[in-house]
C-alpha cells in the first residue's frame, strides 16, 4: 500500500495540467458553433412583425372610436361607485380626426409655430439636463454617505411631498413670466424623479463587488469608475427617461398658467375658444416630442449598457 508522500497531490496535477495550454479555437470552429441565420432572417427577427401588428391594431382601434365618435357618445351603463368613467361629451367640445389634421396641415407650415415650439423643446431641455445633472450629483453622494443622507434626507423628502405646482405663483414673481420661470419649474419636478432612484442604485450596489476590488487593490476612484458607475447606469437612464417626459409637461403646464410663447400658450388659447381640433394636434405634438426624446435617450441607454447580456436594459421605443 502505497504511503500518502507517494500519492500524486491534487495540486501537482492541477499544476501539469495547467501547464497544457488549450488550443487556441480557430475562426472555422467559432463559425460552425454558430447558428446560421441569413440577414434578412436578422431584420425580420429584430423587427418583430407580431409586435408591430399589435401596435398596428391598437392605432386602428384608436383611429375607429374616435373617427365613430364612440369615445365621446360615452358608455352610461358602466358605472363606479356612482361615478361614470365614460361619460357623454358634449358635441362642442369634441374633436375629430379629420379637423384635427386640417389644423397641423394649416399651422405646421408656419415659422411662427415653429417659433414657439422650439421655445417649449428648449425650456424642457434644458431644465432636463440641469435637472439630471444635479439629481446624479445629489443621488451619489446622498447614496454614498450615510451621514449626509441622515442630515438632508428628511428635507428632501418634505420638499419633494410638496405639490410643486403650489411654488409656480411665486416662481413667477420671481422669475417673471419668461422662459426661465418654466425652467425652474420643470427642475424642480424633475430633479427628484432623477435624485431618489439614484440615491437608492447608490445604496444597493452589491457589497461583495466592492470588497473584491479592495482586496485586488482597487482605490476609492477606481472602485467609483468600474464598479459604483456601471452598477447604477440602469437606474440613472431609467430615471432620467422618466424625468425627460416629465420636464416637457412641467415646461407646457407654466406655459398654460403664465407665458408670452411656447406650445402650452397655443394649448389654453385654443381650449379657451373651444378649439378642441388644436388642442388634439397640439398634444399630438407634444406626445410625438415626448416620444422622440425617449428615443434618443434609449439609444444612449443601448449603447452605455451594450455590456449587458439582458435585452430588457437596452430596450429602445421602435416604430
Amino acid at each position: 500500500m502505497k504511503s500518502s508522500e507517494e500519492r500524486p497531490r491534487e495540486a501537482d496535477m492541477a499544476d501539469g495540467q495547467s501547464s497544457e495550454s488549450a488550443p487556441a479555437i480557430t475562426q472555422d470552429e467559432v463559425r460552425a458553433m454558430m447558428t446560421e441565420e441569413s440577414i434578412w432572417s436578422y431584420r425580420l427577427r429584430k423587427f418583430d412583425p407580431g409586435v408591430q401588428l399589435g401596435r398596428l391594431a391598437l392605432i386602428l382601434g384608436f383611429w375607429w372610436l374616435w373617427w365613430s365618435e364612440t369615445i365621446w357618445d360615452g358608455w352610461d351603463s358602466i358605472s363606479i361607485f356612482g361615478i361614470q368613467p365614460f361619460p357623454n361629451v358634449n358635441e362642442v367640445f369634441r374633436a375629430s380626426p379629420g379637423a384635427t389634421w386640417d389644423y397641423l396641415v394649416e399651422f405646421l407650415p408656419e415659422s411662427l409655430f415653429w417659433q414657439d415650439a422650439y421655445v417649449t423643446m428648449k425650456e424642457a431641455m434644458i431644465a432636463f439636463v440641469i435637472a439630471s445633472i444635479l439629481g446624479v450629483v445629489a443621488g451619489i453622494v446622498l447614496g454614498n454617505f450615510r451621514r449626509v443622507a441622515k442630515i438632508f434626507g428628511p428635507f428632501i423628502i418634505l420638499i419633494n411631498a410638496m405639490p410643486k405646482i403650489a411654488f409656480l405663483p411665486l416662481i413667477l414673481v420671481v422669475y417673471g413670466v419668461g422662459e426661465m420661470s418654466k425652467v425652474v419649474l420643470a427642475v424642480i419636478i424633475a430633479f427628484f424623479i432623477v435624485q431618489v432612484p439614484t440615491q437608492a442604485a447608490v445604496s444597493l450596489v452589491d457589497p461583495d463587488l466592492i470588497t473584491v476590488a479592495r482586496t485586488m487593490g482597487a482605490s476609492n476612484n477606481q472602485i467609483f469608475r468600474m464598479v459604483t458607475i456601471p452598477a447604477i447606469s440602469p437606474a440613472i437612464l431609467g430615471a432620467m427617461r422618466l424625468a425627460a417626459i416629465m420636464s416637457v409637461q412641467a415646461t407646457v403646464f407654466g406655459e398654460i398658467f403664465a407665458s408670452k410663447r411656447g406650445l402650452g400658450q397655443r394649448l389654453i388659447t385654443s381650449a379657451n375658444m373651444l378649439d378642441y381640433n388644436g388642442l388634439f394636434a397640439i398634444v399630438f405634438i407634444l406626445a410625438v416630442f415626448a416620444l422622440i426624446l425617449n428615443g434618443l435617450i434609449g439609444l444612449a441607454e443601448k449603447r452605455i449598457l451594450r455590456w449587458q447580456v439582458g435585452q430588457q436594459s437596452t430596450q429602445v421605443v421602435s416604430l
